[in-house]
């Protein structure tokens, strides 16, 4: 597992508080940008110079491309390069074992590149300069505003992915507050909770089941509760460092619908679940596409391979290759049936949750499988068993996971379509304090760990 020490990460937290509300607001981005980078430094080491080259690659490319010079695939291409290197050679993937690896000369320069949040600010940097060419936005002149964007710590790690144009006006404005200072940490201690409580339990019981006997239909809960796993892995930690974010008064957006793992169609799922990555994909690859089709001939087509694509950016296997393939597969066919419209709503509703949660469960499997042939050996040979004693085994697991579990869920039906931190500012100063108590309890008591883990950092 990787993730981020609390500890640090508080202390981080309240130096550059420190620091901020010392300086004028106008400089006060530079302190973001100066504390960043150090913590950045602190995580990755001497790889920040090639982040601060690449950096310097945008920076320029997006001033040429603004001038009139038609360099916009080949600036694209040199951001990608050290992340293609990266995906290749395996280096750093969940998959180590079964990759696809390319021997790139005699050099591990899959390791060289092996840099936290490399993903992201690739994906950053490419929509800043075809926004550039699109003429959605203007070149930032300052180098160092724009490096603040590229390597902006509580994105950095897992996103979410943000236009230029979102963030750059917000870094303008930082205040720290009462009521900044408030928000945030509601959403940190709502992060804590869902990652060292939920998440952590379930990962927990996650590898107890994998180095149990479990195997034939039986395995499929495995496949279910890493569902769980990732949603509350990855969303708690986008959550923290929102939090970390709200504190200096920038609001990033916001990345998972509330309770998306009760969707009942794959489509649903796919429009609240990461939707700044796969807007991304929608907006600068799937769009592109899409206008070469005039007559829509081939949209379902472009639509597997943006999924492939989706697929292949958590890592070059053929694991990934299968699991992609199939998550394209499977919204081309809902498509075509128009599950959506069927009649009788709560009906649908009901019985596509369970249809939704029983093939997202297949797919998770594969998805964390290390080659085809284990999966297929684990539950089509072998013979159905669960682990014995499963109850008393895991009892005292499963009755706080579901617990937990049960207080997360509330609270998200009850805030409905508002973000978590907008939700409590409508409940009274009272109500607002018993949630907090009672969180820091349930962390206290049935809290895992000291560091928030972040499944997700790999890729």
């Amino acid at each position: 597992m990787n993730g981020i020490n609390l500890v640090l990460a508080s202390l981080f937290i309240l130096i550059t508080i420190l620091v901020t509300s010392l300086v004028s607001q106008p400089n006060r981005w530079k302190v973001l940008l100066v504390t960043g980078l150090l913590f950045y430094y602190w995580l990755i080491g001497d790889k920040i110079i090639i982040v601060l080259i690449l950096s310097g690659i945008t920076y320029v490319s997006g001033c040429m491309i603004h001038s009139g010079k038609n360099v916009v695939l080949l600036s694209v291409l040199l951001l990608l390069v050290p992340l293609l290197l990266l995906k290749i050679s395996g280096a750093g993937d969940h998959f180590n074992n079964y990759q696809l690896k390319v021997d790139i000369a005699s050099n591990n320069w899959g390791s060289l590149f092996q840099i936290i949040g490399l993903s992201y600010f690739t994906f950053n940097g490419i929509s800043y300069l075809i926004d550039i060419k699109r003429r959605y936005i203007s070149p930032e002149k300052n180098f160092f505003f724009l490096l603040l964007y590229l390597t902006y710590f509580p994105t950095i790690f897992s996103g979410p992915l943000h236009r230029a144009n979102y963030l750059l006006g917000q870094f303008k404005n930082i205040e720290v507050n009462d009521h900044s200072i408030s928000r945030g940490l509601r959403l940190i201690l709502w992060a804590l909770f869902k990652n060292l409580v939920i998440a952590q339990r379930i990962f927990a019981l996650i590898n107890r089941l994998q180095h149990s006997e479990i195997a034939g239909g039986y395995y499929l809960i495995i496949g279910l509760l890493f569902f769980l796993y990732l949603y509350c892995n990855f969303s708690s930690f986008i959550d923290f460092f929102q939090g970390v974010s709200l504190i200096f008064n920038i609001r990033l957006k916001h990345n998972f619908r509330n309770r998306v793992y009760f969707s009942a169609s794959r489509q649903e799922f796919w429009r609240g679940w990461h939707t700044t990555l796969n807007q991304w994909f929608r907006d600068y690859f799937f769009f592109v596409l899409s206008r070469y089709d005039k007559k829509g001939k081939y949209l379902d087509v472009i639509l597997l391979i943006t999924f492939l694509l989706i697929a292949l950016w958590h890592g070059f296997s053929t694991v990934m290759i299968v699991w992609g393939t199939l998550n394209g597969l499977w919204i081309v066919i809902e498509k075509k049936f128009e599950f959506e419209k069927w009649k009788y709503p709560r009906v649908r509703k009901v019985s596509g949750v369970i249809y939704h949660l029983s093939i997202a469960a297949c797919l998770a499997i594969i998805f964390i499988s290390p080659s085809a042939s284990f999966l297929y050996n684990k539950v089509f040979v072998q013979a159905a068993e669960l682990p014995s004693n499963f109850r008393e085994q895991y009892l005292v697991s499963l009755l706080v996971i579901s617990g937990s579990l049960v207080i997360m869920d509330y609270h998200y039906a009850k805030a409905k379509d508002m973000r978590f931190e907008d939700y409590l500012d409508t409940k009274r100063p009272i109500l607002r304090w018993l949630i907090y108590a009672k969180l820091v309890i349930i962390i206290l008591i049935f809290g895992l760990s000291t560091g928030i883990d972040n499944y997700y950092i790999q890729f």
